[in-house]
């Protein structure tokens, strides 16, 4: 799962994390992202739990409160503000499941500024 373009959101997103303790509560949500479209055309998951006492990013699938599934580059795109997350729903580029009403709490984890590593 190195070569994924998505790990490089999923270690800006611990880095604010550990900056940002408040950021988790906020959130309060574990959700699952399915990734598509890697490297040789793999696929691969994550778990971004932000409702436990100490939260964690990890490698696999696992329960969630909501799941998203999209390609990797569509997956860097909006996590970067280059692809807006409801128009890549309504074209099909994102696929949610479960309580897909805690999506929108997915813009607090969105880059937060222009000097981030992604």
């Amino acid at each position: 799962m190195a070569d994924f373009k998505a790990n490089a959101v999923f270690a800006e997103i611990k880095q604010r994390l550990s900056k940002e303790p408040g950021l988790a509560k906020k959130v309060n949500a574990v959700f699952c992202f399915k990734i598509a479209g890697g490297p040789g055309g793999k696929s691969a998951a994550w778990i971004v739990d932000l409702k436990s006492a100490s939260p964690c990013i990890k490698e696999g699938e696992g329960k969630a409160d909501c799941t998203i599934k999209m390609k990797d580059d569509d997956f860097l795109k909006m996590m970067t503000g280059q692809l807006d997350a409801q128009k890549a729903f309504f074209k099909g580029q994102l696929k949610l499941s479960g309580n897909i009403g805690l999506a929108t709490k997915l813009k607090a984890l969105q880059q937060s500024s222009p000097k981030s590593k992604l």
